[in-house]
């Protein structure tokens, strides 16, 4: 007879035995209910009888627990156990704490609860380096480089503030009434504002502009619980009574999102009803196909997508299907290839597990997914021929959206690494200056190595004779990006971007069309 298990160890081991459990089901094909309805008290009594049917985990944790010389985190223990686990597996599932479930439902999702502000952290205090249009943070008069001094009565500056407080009080929805303390830049005299937290939504496809009468600039930073309903909104706006529109769908540096919101967006882009977008299947997941809707309602026609290499997920899922039937070009450069679909599953103690379910395919039948190697599973290249479904031009499979336009990164690439340090420069200016008005001279590549030498302690100087004009560039785009908008910023960029020059070369020659278009030119 197996030996009884204490209950209140199950609890304590779960969140190691929630992994085991998956692990072992996908390893050795255990059976694991991954429905909509999925219960978590099916998964607790797999665990335990996986526990119970071997006993090895629970008896050589029981023995730490018991005996070991000194004491132990034992949430780390439990952490370190399922990272194991998962190592097992594809480099995209993994286990989420609590925090990080958060900040992954707040990507999703679109939405926030805050103020509308963002922030960095420069000599142990808290700067505004970002005020939201139409949010609490505007309304109530709050500026860029505004220091937070103090929240709700909490003092915020000196070596004992972190980010983590700051998060306390904008996420407190018990407490949404918030009292900040801010010093204006250049001012010595503290302000008192008194705002109230609110769902803040964050742009994923309003960038967008006309680039002449005919042509329209849409970026989508991700595919978000809103990015459709933002991207109409953007189409209305720029199309309005107009018969037809060319279009641009910026997809550069996007990480994908949520599938129906690339699928619904996918839908405006073609008119007849039943056509196939895209489709997954899994080992423990039926074939699902995502078609077309037919109901369109605007006329878009000649339609360019930029990709690039950090374009992923919902990314190549629109590119893949607009070059497989031939709707428009994809320019850039070859895409990341993450084709896994995951799903989420809550655990009892506030974090979760990112599953890999299944896989992305074009309409086509590419395989997105990219090859790798791993101890329990191989994802195969896929090195088929494919053609697309109208013209039947060769496209390459083998993971990612190959473009039918290459095009060379249009700045450097090795000086785009360095972005990171341009906003804490930007706001030094601002602080060095008292002033949140600065002109293009006031920003230099050869102060931001010096301020990043000062205050990071790493020697970049080696970047001016190669960087020097990019991260001019990147530096005053930067700040108009904080000081402006991101339509200002992206404006900024287009008039030195190469992939955009190719998408007008296109737009305006009437011998390119998609039939003189092959991935293999």
């Amino acid at each position: 007879m197996p030996e009884k298990v204490n209950r209140n160890q199950i609890r304590f081991y779960m969140p190691f035995m929630v992994a085991l459990a998956a692990a072992i089901g996908l390893i050795a094909g255990y059976k694991i209910d991954f429905s909509n309805d999925y219960s978590l008290i099916k998964l607790e009594k797999q665990a335990q009888l996986i526990i119970t049917r071997d006993g090895r985990i629970e008896e050589i944790l029981r023995f730490i627990e018991t005996n070991y010389v000194d004491s132990l985190d034992q949430d780390e223990i439990a952490i370190d156990a399922i990272t194991h686990i998962l190592r097992q597996l594809d480099p995209h599932s993994n286990y989420i704490t609590a925090e990080e479930l958060e900040d992954h439902n707040e990507k999703m999702e679109g939405k926030y609860r805050g103020i509308g502000v963002e922030t960095l952290e420069l000599n142990d205090t808290f700067y505004i380096a970002r005020v939201i249009e139409d949010t609490p943070a505007e309304k109530g008069g709050i500026k860029v480089g505004d220091a937070i001094i103090a929240m709700n009565d909490e003092d915020l500056t000196g070596v004992n503030s972190s980010f983590s407080i700051l998060r306390k009080h904008f996420r407190n929805k018990e407490k949404p009434l918030l009292k900040l303390v801010l010093m204006p830049l250049g001012d010595t005299i503290s302000k008192t504002v008194n705002l109230e937290s609110q769902e803040i939504i964050v742009p994923s496809a309003n960038t967008s502009f006309l680039i002449n009468d005919d042509i329209a600039y849409i970026k989508l930073i991700r595919f978000s619980g809103n990015t459709y309903e933002q991207f109409m909104k953007s189409v209305e706006k720029l199309i309005g009574d107009k018969p037809s529109m060319h279009l641009i769908i910026d997809l550069r540096d996007n990480p994908g999102g949520y599938l129906p919101e690339a699928v619904n967006i996918l839908s405006q882009l073609f008119q007849d009803k039943n056509k196939l977008l895209c489709y997954t299947e899994g080992l423990n997941r039926k074939r699902s196909d995502y078609y077309s809707t037919g109901k369109t309602f605007y006329n878009i026609e000649k339609i360019v997508v930029l990709i690039n290499e950090y374009s992923a997920s919902g990314s190549e899922i629109v590119a893949g299907a607009i070059q497989d039937w031939d709707r428009g070009i994809i320019i850039g450069q070859p895409s990341y290839g993450k084709g896994l679909v995951q799903e989420i599953f809550p655990l009892k103690n506030g974090g979760a597990l990112r599953l890999t379910v299944a896989k992305y395919y074009t309409p086509s039948g590419r395989l997105i997914q990219k090859s790798y190697n791993n101890i329990a599973k191989t994802f195969e290249a896929d090195t088929n021929e494919f053609k697309t479904k109208l013209l039947e031009r060769k496209v390459q499979g083998g993971g990612g959206i190959m473009p039918d336009v290459f095009v060379k990164s249009s700045f450097n690439d090795y000086c785009y690494n360095y972005r990171e340090y341009i906003d804490y420069y930007i706001m030094h200016k601002m602080i060095q200056t008292a002033s949140n008005k600065l002109e293009e001279d006031d920003l230099s590549v050869k102060e931001m190595n010096e301020f990043v030498y000062f205050y990071f302690n790493e020697d970049i100087s080696g970047l001016e004779k190669d960087c020097e004009a990019d991260l001019g560039q990147y530096i005053w785009g930067n700040y108009l990006r904080i000081s402006v908008g991101m339509d200002a910023y992206e404006h900024h960029f287009i008039s030195n971007d190469a992939y955009i020059d190719e998408a007008m070369l296109f737009f305006k020659n009437e011998k390119t069309t998609l039939a003189s278009l092959s991935v293999e030119n």
